[in-house]
This record gives structure tokens, sequence and C-alpha cells, in this order.
């Protein structure tokens, strides 16, 4: 009876620490930043912005793996700010390669102006609820870049706005590489609240003025990142690079691609209206990647 009681403590034992190491592998380390502290990849460096430095960005101890950049933190009352930065080679061919040839390049903000969601875009969109998305370009580390923005149906107190920023480029031995600036903020209301806060975003700030906020914490960053690799001298040659800056206002600019739709029980079907666009979209409930679309000017 003992043996087999020592027995069950030694494989107990042996339970507890290898869930113990295990736990210890995976946990992750966060370290806080003081403003215009320079973060470095690989491929990328950039400064942390200066706004609420008593409540510090704070980065992953693994922030740099696979030539990554992580950065969070939440303001109390206000917002959480999730940034993320990577440095990439292509893996496949997508429209934004247009901004690798000079020709597509100059016209950037033309096509995205008239590009139309796609049929699986709409659809996609439409099922993950979102009421907000636009398309439009933005200037990073001297390069063209293409940003997209959307925020969806506002669930269990938490809402959100999603922005990815693609700058596509040639690195100094040739190679197609893009930088992908991926960053959101969260905001809080119907007594929901972050940790360590005392009251609902929405509360104690406006909706506008969280936005502001966040725009130039990322002004910040955008006007402060370095790319390492970038053959600049051919991207110079090729037309490819801007002496501009990434602007607040370029957001409110551009329109909203969204669409407002509505089920028509009689035709089993759904009716949508562009937001901005007054694109008009239909498509029978039963099919999914199938719309018929008419411009507002048609």
């Amino acid at each position: 009876m003992w043996v087999q009681k020592m027995k069950i403590l030694a494989l107990t034992l042996i339970i507890v620490l290898s869930l113990s190491g295990c736990m210890r592998r995976s946990n992750v380390e966060y370290i806080s930043l003081q403003p215009y502290t320079k973060i470095t990849s690989p491929s990328v460096g950039m400064l942390t912005p200066s706004s609420y430095p008593k409540t510090p960005f704070k980065i992953s101890s693994i922030y740099n793996a696979d030539n990554k950049i992580y950065l969070d933190r939440t303001i109390p009352n206000m917002m959480r700010e999730d940034i993320r930065i990577y440095g990439e080679e292509f893996k496949k061919e997508s429209e934004t390669h247009f901004l690798l040839r000079e020709d597509k390049n100059k016209t950037f903000e033309e096509h995205l102006a008239k590009k139309h969601l796609t049929n699986r875009e709409m659809y996609n969109t439409f099922e993950r609820g979102v009421n907000y998305y636009k398309d439009y370009v933005d200037f990073v580390a001297g390069l063209k870049c293409g940003t997209n923005v959307e925020s969806q149906n506002i669930a269990e107190g938490i809402g959100s706005k999603h922005y990815s920023t693609f700058c596509p480029y040639y690195d100094k031995q040739g190679n197609k590489k893009y930088i992908l600036v991926d960053y959101t903020f969260y905001f809080t209301f119907n007594r929901t609240k972050f940790e360590g806060s005392d009251n609902p975003s929405l509360l104690k700030h406006k909706f506008d003025e969280i936005q502001l906020q966040f725009k130039h914490d990322m002004q910040e960053i955008f006007d402060s990142i370095e790319i390492y690799d970038m053959d600049k001298e051919r991207m110079g040659k090729e037309g490819l690079l801007y002496n501009k800056k990434y602007a607040l206002e370029t957001e409110s600019n551009a329109k909203d691609k969204s669409l407002k739709c509505t089920y028509i029980k009689e035709t089993d079907s759904f009716d949508c209206i562009g937001r901005e666009t007054g694109r008009h979209c239909t498509r029978k409930r039963t099919e999914k990647y199938i719309w018929d679309c008419k411009d507002k000017s048609k």
C-alpha cells in the first residue's frame, strides 16, 4: 500500500512539474517602453509614441520573432491599442504589386477610388457584419502604401476599428518585399470596462476623440519607421519613392464602400445600398457570391 501511494505521489509530481514547465515555456513577458524608445527587427525600425507616458506601450518578449514587432497598451477609460508590424517577402501575386510598377503606382489613388468590392468581398463583409469599409493611399517611409479600414457590428459592449497598411518595396537583393502594419483600437460602452479602468470608454470620451488620439499615435509610428533593407537607389530611379508623410485626414476623404442590407422575405433575397457610394446590389439568400449590382449613375 505504501509503495503504491509513493508511485501515485511520484506520478502526480511528474505531471505537475511537466505542466509547470510547459506553462513557463509558454509564458510571454511584456516589457514597458518609454516614449521614443527605438524598436528594431531585421527589416524595420520605429520609435514608440510619446502620448500618455504614464501608460507606456508594452512589447512582447517574442516581438522580433519572424521579423515582426508587437506593441500594445490599454489607456484607462479610453481605449486599447494593438499594433503589429511585419516585414516579409511576397508569397503570391496581388493587386498591391501595382505599387512596384511606376505607371500603376502613379495612378493607384484613382484605381482605389473606382474599385468596387468584389462579389466575394461583399459576401464576406456582409457575413461578418462590417458596417464601415474604406480603402485609400497612405505614405510611410517614403513609400506609397495601400490602406484598408473596417469596423463591424458591435457586440458585448466592445467596439473596434481595424486598419491594415501594406507597403511594397524592392530589397537590396532585388526581392519583392513589403512592410505590413496591422493596427486596431478598441473602445467600450454599455457598462463594459477595460482592465484598470473606472468607466467605459465612451462614458469618459467621445468616439472621435479616441480615434484622433489613436491616429496621432500611429502618425508618430509611421513618421519614425525606417526600412533597413530597401534598395532606395532602385526605388528612386523607378519613381517609387515619395517625399510625403502619413496624413490624419486621408481616411475621412475616402468613401465608405460598405453596404446596408435589408432582407426581402417575398423574394428570399437581400437588397443592399452602398452607404456612401449609392451602389445598389441584390442577391438571393442562397447564392453567396452571385450579386447583381448597379452604380448610382446608371
